[in-house]
C-alpha cells in the first residue's frame, strides 16, 4: 500500500529520489539496492562503497567509476584486478547481454598467468608471487588466443585510449604498475534498457519509475503515478485497484480527519467509498 505521508508527496515520489554517491547520483534505470524496486528498471541495481556506486555482475564486483545518464554509458572497472593485478582466483569479465554490452570505445586484452619460465620475451610482462611470471595481451580474440605456454587466462576489456605505450625495451622488464593504472582506468558499457522517456519525466518535475506489473515505465509526480510526464493525463491506472485505494484512503485519513479511527473501521470506510 502506497501511503502518503506528512509532506503530501506520493509515496513512490519520495522513495525514488536520486540518491548520492561519492560526487555521482544512483538514479533511473538504476536504482540503490536499499531502494523499493519499481524506483528501478529490472536488473539495474547498485551499491554504494561511500565513495563510488558498485556494480555486482555474475561473480564480479565492479566500481562505476562515472555515469554518462545522456549516452547511456558506465565507465567501470573491476575491484579484484584494483586490489591486486595478481587475484587469487581466476575469473573472465562476462556481462549479462540482457542488460549491458560493450562500447566500441573498448579493447579485448587478456591476462596471462602463471606462465613458463622459459617463455621467449613477451611484451607487457608483469611477475606475480608465488605464481610466478605473466603478461597482458593486446587486442586478444576470445575465440582464438595464441600465446605463449601460461597455465591461466583472464579475459579483461580496457580502454582504447589507455595506451600503454612502448613495451619495455630490455627483456625481463617488468610492466606491472603500468598494467595496473591502465585496469584502474576501467572500460566502457553501455545498458539496454531503453530510458527515451526519463528526461521529459524529470523535466515535469518527476521522478522515472517503473511498473513490474504491467512492465511499463511509470513518471512518479507529487500526487501520484503518470504515463510519462507530470503535466501528462493522469496515470494511477498504472497501479492495481488495491493500491489505487490504498492511496485514496491515506488521502482520507488526512483530509477528513479519520487518524485515531480503528482500523477494522476504517476498511468498513473503505468498503463504502467503492473500493475493492
Amino acid at each position: 500500500m502506497f501511503l502518503v505521508p506528512a509532506s503530501g508527496y506520493f509515496q513512490p515520489f519520495q522513495d525514488c529520489e536520486p540518491v548520492p554517491c561519492g560526487d555521482q547520483q544512483i538514479s533511473y534505470p538504476f536504482r540503490h539496492k536499499e531502494q523499493p524496486s519499481h524506483c528501478g528498471y529490472p536488473g539495474y541495481e547498485l551499491g554504494c562503497d561511500g565513495y563510488n556506486p558498485t556494480l555486482s555482475m555474475a561473480s564480479l564486483e565492479y566500481r562505476v567509476i562515472h555515469m554518462n545518464m545522456s549516452a547511456q554509458i558506465l565507465e567501470v572497472a573491476r575491484m579484484d584486478l584494483l586490489k591486486d593485478m595478481c587475484p587469487q582466483t581466476y575469473v573472465d569479465t562476462t556481462l549479462n547481454f540482457s542488460l549491458f554490452n560493450y562500447t566500441p570505445r573498448d579493447l579485448n586484452s587478456t591476462l596471462f598467468y602463471k606462465c613458463d619460465p622459459s617463455m621467449s620475451y613477451q611484451p607487457y610482462q608483469f611477475y606475480c608471487h608465488p605464481s610466478g611470471g605473466g603478461y597482458l595481451a593486446l587486442d586478444v580474440d576470445p575465440e582464438n588466443q595464441v600465446h605463449e605456454p601460461c597455465n591461466v587466462s583472464v579475459l579483461v576489456p580496457i580502454l582504447k585510449s589507455e595506451a600503454l605505450g612502448p613495451s619495455p625495451a630490455l627483456e625481463g622488464g617488468d610492466y606491472g604498475r603500468s598494467i595496473s593504472e591502465v585496469l584502474k582506468e576501467g572500460f566502457e558499457i553501455t545498458w539496454i534498457a531503453n530510458t527515451s522517456q526519463c528526461e521529459n519525466c524529470n523535466k515535469s518535475g518527476g521522478r522515472c519509475g517503473y511498473d513490474w506489473t504491467r512492465q511499463e515505465f511509470n513518471c512518479f509526480c507529487p500526487d501520484g503515478a503518470y504515463p510519462t510526464t507530470c503535466d501528462g493525463p493522469l496515470g494511477m491506472y498504472a497501479y492495481s485497484d488495491h493500491l489505487i485505494c490504498g492511496f485514496q484512503l491515506a488521502k482520507a485519513v488526512q483530509s477528513e480527519g479519520l487518524l485515531g479511527i480503528p482500523f477494522p473501521l476504517l476498511v468498513n470506510w473503505k468498503t463504502t467509498r467503492s473500493c475493492p
